[in-house]
């Protein structure tokens, strides 16, 4: 989807643990600043959709300000194939990263039904999907995202709900089966409270959209805003909360291994080191400690991941006088990261970029091309690494970076 320079957001994480819904994802957009009229009149191209209205208000929830936004059609219910559905979004006005985001989220939808119904996807007729209260909905959620944007979307652990619900097909177990069917593959918590917390609209639009937000991710919190929608029964409020933030770094798992040696020689660890580096070790690291009866001992650390855990495991019995060893799976947060280059007066320097959740760089002039530097200008280290750190910290100088996941 394109960006719109004017309305900006980087991310948005919905959170849906009390509830998600087509009409409460739309309500929390508004929020945000999309504008109804907009929306409404993006939707409308849809050719053959009957008349409607989105009303748009703030309530009061649990004694919260929330979004409501409420579409309201004629009594007649008609429901559609995903065929048509498809060509109504095709043959509208919209632009073409709105038609994009709606069709995907149809199709996602159509592939879902289909695996339920055990039809192919051309065949899967809507029923309460293809009444215009949700083709509003799905289309006005890709309308609205446009506006504010195109921000990229993570969600947070959806939470499902029991008890029956009836629909087209008669009375049938929550979660819906096609909620379920679209949430495989993503984290979900089963709680006991009675009624559709999650219904498939939003389910879709979260599979078509959205990414899973990792455990361990770090964002900067800009604005919350929260939306209701029609439930008000059961424990929970009811109500969706949508986080804008400015960047996140998402995080990611780190295996770390760490033993204690008090009776080998020191001279091998410089060896250990580059062999653990060579079995695929991010970090290796050496801490003096004090052990029992007060000898003097090291404590080796060695961060990996779990495909290379086994062999440096291995490599640590086999090379190092240790009889055991800790093992544990930690939590690790990261930023983005970029390499580049920068002409100073002394020669040409690696530069390293970390992408700070702002969107602002930390520059950091790397040893080597510094050290190569000096040596052959006879100019001081010092002098190289920040000359060629002021140069990187000016946007015109960043060349040839390309962007990396970084390891450490």
């Amino acid at each position: 989807m394109k960006k719109n320079k004017k309305n900006n957001t980087r991310i948005l994480l919905v959170d849906p643990a009390s509830g998600l819904s087509g009409d409460m994802f739309l309500g929390s957009l508004f929020a945000l600043g999309a504008d109804p009229k907009k929306v409404t009149e993006a939707v409308s191209s849809l050719p053959g959709l009957e008349p409607f209205k989105i009303i748009y208000g703030r309530v009061k929830r649990k004694g919260i300000s929330a979004v409501r936004a409420k579409v309201v059609c004629g009594k007649t219910e008609k429901s559609r194939n995903l065929k048509e559905i498809l060509s109504m979004i095709k043959r509208s006005r919209l632009d073409p990263d709105v038609k994009e985001a709606a069709s995907k989220i149809f199709l996602v939808l159509g592939e879902a039904e289909g695996k339920i119904h055990g039809v192919p996807i051309e065949k899967v007729h809507f029923h309460e999907v293809g009444a215009v209260d949700s083709i509003v909905d799905i289309v006005g959620a890709a309308a609205a995202l446009s506006q504010l944007g195109s921000p990229d979307l993570y969600h947070r652990p959806l939470r499902l709900g029991s008890g029956m619900i009836s629909i087209s097909h008669g009375l049938l177990p929550l979660p819906a089966p096609a909620t379920l069917e679209l949430l495989k593959g993503r984290t979900v918590t089963l709680s006991g409270e009675e009624g559709e917390i999650v219904t498939p609209t939003g389910a879709a639009i979260m599979k078509a959209l959205a990414e899973e937000l990792p455990d361990t991710s770090a964002v900067l919190v800009n604005r919350v805003v929260y939306s209701v929608g029609t439930r008000e029964s059961g424990n929970g409020p009811g109500m969706l909360r949508v986080i804008a933030a400015d960047g996140i770094s998402k995080g990611s798992e780190v295996t770390v291994i760490r033993c204690t040696i008090d009776d080998m020689n020191p001279e091998i660890y410089s060896y250990i080191q580059e062999k653990l580096f060579q079995e695929g070790a991010f970090e290796v690291f050496l801490t003096q400690v004090m052990m029992k009866k007060n000898r003097p001992g090291t404590l080796l650390t060695v961060l990996c991941d779990r495909d290379s855990k086994d062999r440096i495991v291995s490599l640590v019995f086999r090379e190092t006088s240790t009889i055991g060893m800790r093992i544990t799976v930690e939590g690790r947060v990261e930023l983005e990261r970029s390499k580049g280059e920068v002409k100073t007066p002394y020669g040409r320097v690696d530069l390293k970029f970390a992408v700070l959740p702002d969107g602002s760089f930390r520059v950091s002039p790397e040893y080597e091309s510094c050290r190569e530097a000096a040596i052959r200008s006879g100019v001081p280290i010092g002098r190289i690494y920040d000359e060629a750190k002021r140069l990187g910290e000016r946007p015109g100088d960043r060349k040839n970076r390309k962007l990396r996941k970084g390891k450490s």
